[in-house]
């Protein structure tokens, strides 16, 4: 089943967004629920910020690794 972009990002942010609630609050420091529940929103859409950026960052890396690649090649049969 396809599911639509925004719905996709709004489960996958619903979903990091409990996960982390649910660490923060049953971790070895476990904080109070309030807190917990707090930081969760504010933490949710800053991982998936980061996972994003980093997942570019990979493909432009693996790009331009792939182009150097080739001219070095180029450079070396000649």
């Amino acid at each position: 089943m396809k599911m639509p972009k925004p719905l996709k990002i709004a489960l996958l942010l619903l979903g990091v967004y409990v996960l982390s609630v649910l660490m923060l609050r049953f971790g070895r420091n476990g904080m109070e629920w309030d807190r917990a529940l707090l930081i969760g929103l504010v933490m949710a859409p800053v991982v998936l910020l980061w996972s994003h950026v980093r997942d570019r960052v990979d493909e432009g890396a693996s790009t331009r690794g792939r182009r150097w690649r080739r001219r070095w090649q180029e450079k070396r049969q000649t």
